[in-house]
């Protein structure tokens, strides 16, 4: 008995080594390729979700902020969820981060009142 299970744990032993030399358990070459292709979707995506997003101009005054703007803009409560209104607020201004924008210059807000 002890030598069947020494078989068959040698023969687990060789496909595994013959596994990782063929085919290998970390194809570098081919994960960076579907990296790229990944990050490239990823960008196109993104581009054409910006395009979609409507939005609105505004001047942000002292004491605005991002979720003040855009309730005031629809005379009712937000329908989205606030990830959803940060994370769209970031798209249409290029990543600008939505606790550092400054007064007196104009964003693009995302426009919320076509979905109610």
């Amino acid at each position: 008995m002890k030598k069947l299970a020494g078989l068959f744990l040698f023969l687990i032993i060789a496909y595994a080594v013959y596994n990782d030399l063929s085919i290998g358990t970390l194809p570098a070459a081919k994960m960076q390729d579907s990296e790229i292709t990944t990050t490239q979707k990823a960008e196109k995506a993104e581009v054409q979700t910006t395009q979609e997003i409507p939005f609105f101009e505004h001047e942000v005054l002292p004491g605005d902020t991002v979720l003040s703007v855009i309730d005031s803009y629809l005379d009712s409560p937000l329908d989205v969820p606030v990830s959803q209104a940060v994370e769209d607020f970031k798209k249409l201004n290029n990543g600008t981060d939505p606790q550092k924008i400054k007064f007196g210059n104009i964003y693009k807000f995302p426009d919320y009142s076509s979905q109610n």
